[in-house]
C-alpha cells in the first residue's frame, strides 16, 4: 500500500528520459574503459610497440665528418636548447664503450661457432623497464647481460640463415645460448660470460646495463669525456608539427619509435579521452533529470508524505520505495549498457586484429569498473532521495 501511495505521481516520460540518456552515457564510458584495457598490450614494455614516444636524434654525416668526427657530437648548448623545447618530455643520451669488444662462441649443440668484433652502448636503465629480472650487473660476477635489436634476429633468420642453410632461431632459444666477450683497452684485457636477455624494437644498438658501462669504461677506456653523438628524446606528441619542424630546421636526423605507430598511439589516447568525456557530458544531464524528477515527485506527494509522517513513518521508510525503484532502474541500465559494450567490443576487436591483438576475454578490471560505476551512480541517486525526504519532512511537520 505504501509503495502504491508514494509512486502514484511517477512521471514515466521523465524516468524514460533518464534511462535513455544514462544508457547512452554509461555505454560510452564503459566502451572507453574497455577499449583502453583491450589495447593495453600495445603499450606493454614486453611488446615495445607503443612504448613511450622516443626519437633517436643524431647529426647528419657529411664530408666534414670524414675529417673530424667531432662534427657529429652534440654540444652542451645544443642539448640545453633541445631540453628547453615545449614538446620535449625528457632527454637522455647513448653512452658508447671506449674499448674493444670481441665476442665468440665455441661449437654448442646446433649452433655453429662464431667470432666477431662488436660494440656496446648503454642508456638509462629506467628506459628499459621491459628487460626483465636478468637485466642487472654485479661486479662480483663475470656475467654481462645484453639486449639486441629484434631486427638483428630477423636478418639472421630470413637472410643469413636461409642463404647458408643454417637453422632458424626463435627468441626463446637464443636467450638460452651463452657466449663469451673479451674486453680490451688501456693495456688491460678480460673475458666475461654473456647472454642475450631481451630484444628491443626501437633502439638499434647493442645494449648493456648502465652500471656495467660506467665500470668498464673506467677500467678499459680512457679518461676522455663521453661523446654525446646520439640522443634519446621522449616527446609529448609525435604528431606535433612543432616537433618535426624543429628537427628539420636544425638538420638533425631523427628515427622515431615505429614512426606512424607512434602517431597512432597518440590518436588512440585521444579517442579514449573523447569517449570518456562524451559519456560524462551525456550522463550529467541524466543525473540532473533524475534529481528534478525526485524533487517534483516529493512536491506532488507532499500531502501524502505529511499524512504518513503523522502516522509515524520515518524518513528511511518513506524513501525506501523511491530507492528501490531507482536501484532497479540503474541496475537495468547498467546491464543493458554492458551488453551494448560487448556488442561494440566485438566490432572494434575485429578491426584491432590488424595490430596483432587477439580477441580474448574481457579484462576483469573492466567488469569491476562497470560494477563499481553502477554502484556509485546508484549511491548518488539514493543519497539525493534520502536527503530530499529528510529535508522535506520537517517542513511538512510545521505545515501540519
Amino acid at each position: 500500500m505504501l509503495n502504491k501511495l508514494l509512486r502514484r505521481n511517477l512521471s514515466i516520460p521523465q524516468l524514460a528520459g533518464y534511462s535513455v540518456t544514462a544508457l547512452i552515457g554509461m555505454t560510452l564510458i564503459f566502451t572507453a574503459f574497455g577499449f583502453a584495457g583491450d589495447i593495453k598490450p600495445l603499450f606493454s614494455p614486453s611488446t615495445g610497440l607503443f612504448k613511450n614516444e622516443y626519437f633517436t636524434v643524431t647529426k647528419k654525416v657529411s664530408l666534414l665528418s670524414a675529417i673530424s668526427s667531432g662534427n657529429t657530437v652534440f654540444s652542451d648548448g645544443e642539448i640545453r636548447e633541445l631540453e628547453s623545447r615545449e614538446f620535449v618530455k625528457s632527454l637522455s643520451y647513448f653512452t658508447p664503450c671506449k674499448y674493444g669488444v670481441y665476442a665468440y662462441l665455441k661449437t654448442s649443440g646446433n649452433f655453429p661457432p662464431f667470432a666477431t668484433e662488436m660494440f656496446f652502448e648503454s642508456v638509462p636503465d629506467r628506459l628499459l623497464d621491459g628487460a626483465g629480472k636478468d637485466w642487472k650487473w654485479d661486479e662480483k660476477e663475470q656475467f654481462v647481460p645484453v639486449i639486441i635489436p629484434r631486427d638483428y634476429l630477423a636478418l639472421y633468420n630470413f637472410g643469413f640463415a636461409g642463404s647458408r642453410g643454417l637453422p632458424q632461431i626463435s627468441e626463446d632459444i637464443l636467450k638460452t645460448v651463452g657466449f663469451s666477450v673479451e674486453l680490451s683497452g688501456g693495456g688491460r684485457s678480460e673475458v666475461f660470460k654473456s647472454r642475450i636477455v631481451g630484444f628491443s624494437d626501437y633502439l638499434n644498438t647493442i645494449l648493456v646495463p648502465e652500471k656495467f658501462m660506467e665500470w668498464s669504461n673506467g677500467k678499459f677506456g680512457d679518461s676522455s669525456p663521453v661523446r654525446k653523438s646520439k640522443l634519446l628524446v621522449e616527446v609529448k606528441n609525435p604528431a606535433s608539427p612543432e616537433t618535426t619542424e624543429f628537427f628539420a630546421s636544425r638538420n638533425y636526423e631523427v628515427k622515431a619509435n615505429k614512426g606512424e605507430q607512434g602517431k597512432l598511439s597518440y590518436f588512440l589516447k585521444i579517442i579514449i579521452t573523447a569517449l570518456s568525456l562524451a559519456g560524462l557530458l551525456i550522463l550529467l544531464p541524466a543525473l540532473g533529470l533524475m534529481f528534478l524528477s525526485i524533487n517534483l515527485l516529493v512536491y506532488k506527494n507532499k500531502k501524502t508524505l505529511s499524512n504518513l509522517i503523522l502516522l509515524g513513518y520515518s524518513s528511511a521508510e518513506l524513501s525506501r520505495p523511491y530507492s528501490l525503484l531507482v536501484t532497479l532502474l540503474n541496475l537495468s541500465v547498467g546491464i543493458i549498457s554492458f551488453v551494448l559494450f560487448i556488442i561494440l567490443r566485438k566490432i572494434y576487436m575485429d578491426k584491432l586484429q590488424i595490430l596483432n591483438i587477439k580477441d580474448t576475454s574481457i579484462d576483469m578490471m573492466t567488469i569491476f569498473f562497470v560494477a563499481m560505476f553502477t554502484i556509485i551512480l546508484t549511491f548518488v541517486n539514493l543519497l539525493w532521495i534520502r536527503r530530499k525526504i529528510e529535508a522535506t519532512a520537517p517542513a511538512m511537520k510545521r505545515i501540519v
